[in-house]
């Protein structure tokens, strides 16, 4: 996966494809997914932590899952942060899928 840029406000969603490391598309039925944001690359605990969004499976077969922040996630300050992806299985098994800076960028309507 890649950094993520977005425009300070905007709360379009962010969209991934989970694959194997073949990549082949996974079947994510009933798995779980977590994308959280920090303003640290490698915080020790959560007080850096700008927000987590739970995900949403749009369509299973094909591994496609979307995290729709809301617009106080959405209202940060413009800078990089960092982010990381968790997909928790249906045993509870926990994989990080992805981790990489997460850009706001300045908008002009406010």
């Amino acid at each position: 996966m890649a950094s993520i840029s977005r425009y300070r406000g905007d709360t379009a969603v962010d969209r991934f494809t989970v694959k194997d490391s073949d990549g082949a598309v996974i079947n994510i039925t009933s798995y779980t997914f977590l994308l959280t944001v920090d303003e640290k690359k490698n915080p020790a605990n959560t007080a850096t932590q700008v927000f987590q969004i739970a995900g949403t499976i749009i369509d299973a077969a094909n591994g496609i899952v979307e995290f729709e922040p809301t617009t106080g996630n959405a209202n940060q300050d413009p800078g990089t942060y960092w982010y990381d992806v968790q997909m928790i299985d249906p045993d509870g098994l926990i994989t990080t899928l992805a981790k990489d800076e997460y850009i706001f960028v300045q908008d002009i309507t406010k």
